[in-house]
């Protein structure tokens, strides 16, 4: 009968499975060792849940989704809406020209002078092509620099500082933790020795 079915408790699962990878995440991106963005006062963190990479500037006190990647040129971002094609590509020629290898005639290879640059190469190569695209250039731009979409990442900011400050929060309790466990340790051997 149809009055039954209304009668009928529903069933509730006892525990919310987690997603898959939540318990292995993947590892860090390689964008971690650049010294490119060590120097510009960026580092590159992951989201707590989708592990998705951001970039964060502590100097600045700004988050974004993708790198800064006229800085990573050497290019002034505060002037990003007047740089040419042309700007970018002498930006990135010099840049190729210090991490890059020359041959005997004088012209550039492939071969990078120090392997230890590959991440940093690799960003520049990034910045370029991203810049040097119109469509890829304008939704950066979109995403990062102009005012609404750093009106959108002040969540990512404060998102970041509040793990930042949770995190902070979890090594001081264990700090205290191993510090009370230490005292103890040394009460017990001393009420063992008398």
């Amino acid at each position: 009968k149809k009055g039954k079915d209304k009668d009928a408790e529903p069933s509730f699962q006892e525990e919310i499975p987690e997603p898959d990878g939540l318990e292995n995440p993947p590892d860090p991106p390689p964008e971690v060792a650049s010294a490119i963005l060590k120097d510009l006062g960026w580092e590159v963190f992951q989201m707590p849940v989708t592990y998705r990479k951001y970039f964060f500037s502590t100097q600045r006190r700004e988050a974004r989704v993708q790198g800064p990647y006229f800085e990573v040129l050497g290019l002034p971002e505060s002037d990003f809406r007047t740089i040419t094609k042309d700007g970018i590509w002498k930006a990135f020629f010099q840049r190729r020209t210090t991490y890059k290898h020359a041959d005997q005639e004088g012209s550039l290879t492939e071969e990078l002078k120090d392997e230890g640059d590959r991440v940093d190469w690799d960003l520049i190569m990034e910045a370029y092509q991203v810049l040097t695209d119109q469509e890829a250039r304008a939704e950066y731009e979109a995403r990062n620099l102009l005012p609404q979409a750093r009106h959108q990442l002040i969540g990512l900011q404060v998102m970041h500082e509040a793990q930042v400050r949770e995190e902070a929060a979890l090594a001081d309790v264990r700090a205290v933790a191993e510090a009370a466990a230490v005292a103890a340790a040394e009460a017990e051997g001393e009420g063992q020795a008398a």
